[in-house]
């Protein structure tokens, strides 16, 4: 495969610094604010798990009696064992974090579990993932069957073995515990074996499954191995694992996202800047600049429904209830953290900064400590948190493990010298000089740095004077100096205990949608701001139950009830980091001016809430356009479950199953077909009589105009087809079936007919006869 194999020297990049602007572990301590709090709450949380319940799967695998019954929802759905990875993965930096002996004992726990499955198997295989030790065998032989979300009928088991390799990865590097890279070089050279007898096409069919960072596991674990031999085979591995469908155009600095996974290529850029081969690095920032600067919203998140959708079209932003996905910010907040240490790029800086305050503290909750998959961002609607033992959803493991990593953020370094970057309660102490930071930016914009040297010596100490503040004064030892925004330098002679003052004046921001649609957020200072909008109807905020549906059951508000911005002039008082904003209702015979009260958006939780206001000059055009919204959406209003093929976690969660099938893409919009057969099952909320909408691409695939649709096993014919015009999909055929749905589901399997495929199935819903 040419260039794409030829790498770096692993000796060579192990010789380098690979972090040459961050600090030592233990020299940044949290003491205090929201980042501390988030840390406690999540040793809190992990404390909550039981390791054994965690550990169940790998023992089952491991053919090893059970201790303890598995955990429900995602651990005993496919996906047995992941939330295991990101535990360990959690435990380590916790400890680092905190030194505390109890979590200490935890992750010992589990790496001793760990141990006596990898023991049992004895080939070095570990993981959960139901028929794993099976699975390693069928790929040797060259059997591969591969969609994105399964290999080998199961569910995204590469990106299952990732949380574990890269747990006991952590483990060592971030808690310093030996046995774990023993067991992770175990793991590796039980995949090489494997691996070698692939060739790069057929390992390239295996990576169109979702993988997680596999790619970016080889990387760590070749630069931390004492062997390099099995450094070489490992960093040529993660080269290998870089999957030629994403990487291939960002080496042209090429934006072919739409449509894509979400959170299926983030975690492979991580990768890629993490490998220190110059094109990968390359790529990975060409994603990072496409991503941040035409995909990213005001909170710091992307994306709709787990996808990247058009990058010209953002209404799926401010009309669908699943916005963007935690499991994406963190990750991207990975690649920033990798860039950070080796630029000093402020805009790197703006974007964490952006994404910490405004999306990744928002989404675990301040008291129970629930994690959020998806952060609505349609109006007056609200998020759901996952309940501790009942959800085990991917951004529960994601959410575990990312609130012990905020203090990396808070100071980088130019050789000796220190920069103050995100202003939060904290304490860096390293090289002779203690830097001691208060700030609460909620409740002042005063910043307090105390710098002490232990000895007397010149050094230059660096603040950002961020981009959101029109400016600083810079008080050194009561001296008074004015800064702009960028970086203010410091270069003196520090003795004993000097305070430095520094009084930031943020600015308001009215912040548009990247595509330019009439939409925008507020942002003062840092932080985004939203409307509370009551908490009436929230039904399944916490997800528990059966299922432990992650997605907001309540009704959705009819977007003409929106307040507006209209006109050319924005009438708001600020007070703080609150504000009171002047906007229209629309929803009268005429506009009504109204009153909102404004506060960060990372403040509120349990309620409905509006971050993006509708905004125009013309209160007339703004009303006509919400209207239309409001009209598109009624034909739905019915609907009672509905399944997105090609989605998957609407596929997992309608208990997707399949023979040969795929999916395909029109228009960044995904759909399914199959050369033999696929199925779901949808649930009614009430049993009875109802209607199934099925919608198919019309005159594709080929060989699908006499494919067979069976509901509750029998062949079912529709009481009526019409085509339609669906905007992105084009032409489809709109078929709808008198159905009687019992309580426990309805299941609905396409089947492929004597022309060899099956429909191109775009859309199924249940529906009520209403």
């Amino acid at each position: 495969m040419g260039d794409f194999q030829r790498c770096n020297d692993p000796e060579t990049a192990a010789d380098r610094d690979p972090a040459p602007r961050s600090f030592p572990r233990g020299t940044i301590t949290l003491t205090g604010g929201p980042l501390q709090a988030a840390l406690d709450r999540s040793v809190a949380t992990v404390l909550a798990h039981d390791p054994d319940r965690l550990l169940a799967p790998y023992r089952r695998e491991a053919g090893l009696p059970a201790v303890a019954e598995a955990y429900g929802d995602w651990e005993s759905r496919g996906l047995d064992g992941h939330i295991g990875g990101h535990y360990l993965s959690a435990l380590a930096h916790l400890y680092a974090a905190t030194g505390r002996e109890d979590i200490r004992a935890r992750l010992r726990r589990m790496l001793d579990g760990f141990q006596e499955c990898q023991d049992a198997v004895g080939t070095g295989y570990l993981g959960g993932t139901p028929r794993g030790v099976a699975l390693g065998e069928e790929l040797r032989a060259g059997t591969i069957e591969a969609e994105p979300f399964a290999l080998n009928g199961r569910w995204v088991p590469m990106y299952n073995l990732h949380k574990v390799l890269n747990g006991l990865i952590d483990a060592y590097e971030v808690a310093v515990q030996p046995d774990a890279l023993a067991m992770a070089e175990r793991w590796a050279a039980w995949w090489l074996d494997i691996s070698g007898h692939l060739t790069d096409a057929r390992l390239e069919t295996i990576l169109i499954a979702e993988f997680g960072g596999m790619n970016d596991a080889f990387f760590r674990l070749a630069a931390l191995t004492a062997d390099p031999d099995l450094a070489a085979r490992l960093h040529a591995e993660g080269r290998r694992w870089s999957h030629r469908l994403l990487l291939d155009p960002l080496l042209h600095h090429e934006d072919r996202l739409d449509g894509l996974h979400a959170n299926t290529q983030v975690p492979k850029v991580v990768g890629y800047a993490r490998s220190g081969d110059e094109d990968l690095v390359d790529a990975a920032r060409s994603f990072w600049d496409h991503v941040v600067h035409e995909r990213t919203v005001s909170i710091g998140g992307h994306g709709v429904r787990e996808h990247f959708h058009p990058k010209d079209d953002f209404r799926a932003i401010v009309l669908d209830p699943l916005g963007p996905e935690s499991c994406n910010t963190f990750n991207m907040l990975a690649i920033t953290d990798l860039f950070r240490a080796t630029s000093p790029d402020l805009e790197l800086v703006e974007f964490a900064e952006r994404a910490i305050y405004n999306h990744a503290l928002t989404v675990q909750h301040p008291g129970h400590g629930g994690f959020v998959y998806f952060s609505p961002l349609r109006p007056a609607h609200y998020r759901v948190y996952s309940s501790h033992g009942e959800s085990m959803w991917c951004c529960v493991g994601s959410g575990l493990e990312g609130h012990g990593r905020y203090d990396r953020f808070l100071f980088s370094r130019d050789g000796d010298s220190p920069r103050v970057e995100i202003y939060e309660p904290a304490t860096l102490d390293w090289d002779g000089i203690r830097l001691d930071v208060r700030a609460d930016l909620t409740a002042s914009w005063r910043v307090e740095i105390d710098v002490t040297a232990g000895e007397s010596h010149r050094r230059i100490v660096r603040l950002r004077i961020p981009e959101w503040s029109d400016g600083a004064t810079v008080t050194v030892a009561g001296l008074a100096i004015e800064a702009g925004p960028g970086e203010h330098a410091l270069d003196r002679e520090w003795e004993g205990t000097t305070r430095i003052v520094l009084d930031l004046r943020p600015r308001l921001a009215l912040e548009g949608l990247p595509d330019g649609s009439p939409w925008a957020s507020l942002r003062y200072g840092p932080f985004v701001l939203a409307h509370r909008d009551g908490a009436e109807a929230l039904e399944g905020a916490i997800a528990t139950g059966e299922g432990a549906p992650h997605i907001a059951l309540g009704p959705k508000r009819r977007m003409i009830e929106t307040p507006a911005l209209v006109g050319d002039e924005l009438d708001i008082e600020v007070r703080g980091t609150t504000a009171t904003l002047a906007a229209w209702r629309l929803d009268g015979d005429a506009p009504a001016r109204v009153s909102l009260a404004l506060e960060p958006y990372r403040g509120i939780h349990d309620e409905r809430c509006t971050v993006y206001f509708p905004v125009g000059a013309d209160a007339a055009a703004v009303r006509a356009m919400l209207a239309d919204l409001d009209e598109a959406e009624l034909e739905d209003a019915s609907v009672v479950d509905v399944v997105a093929p090609g989605e998957q976690q609407s596929e997992m969660d309608h208990g997707y199953a399949s023979h040969a099938s795929r999916i395909a893409w029109i228009n960044a919009r995904s759909w399914r077909m199959a050369e033999d057969w696929f199925s779901y099952v949808l649930k009614p909320r009430v049993a009875g009589p109802h209607l199934l909408r099925v919608r198919t691409l019309a005159g594709l695939p080929a060989g699908g105009d006499d494919a067979v649709v069976r509901i509750a096993g029998a062949v079912a014919s529709p009481v009526r087809t019409e085509e339609r015009d669906l905007p992105l999909y084009g032409d489809v055929l709109e078929s709808v079936y008198e159905v009687d749905a019992p309580l426990d589901g309805l299941e609905v399997r396409f089947e492929a007919g004597p022309g060899g495929a099956t429909a191109g199935v775009v859309a199924v819903a249940l529906m009520t006869r209403e």
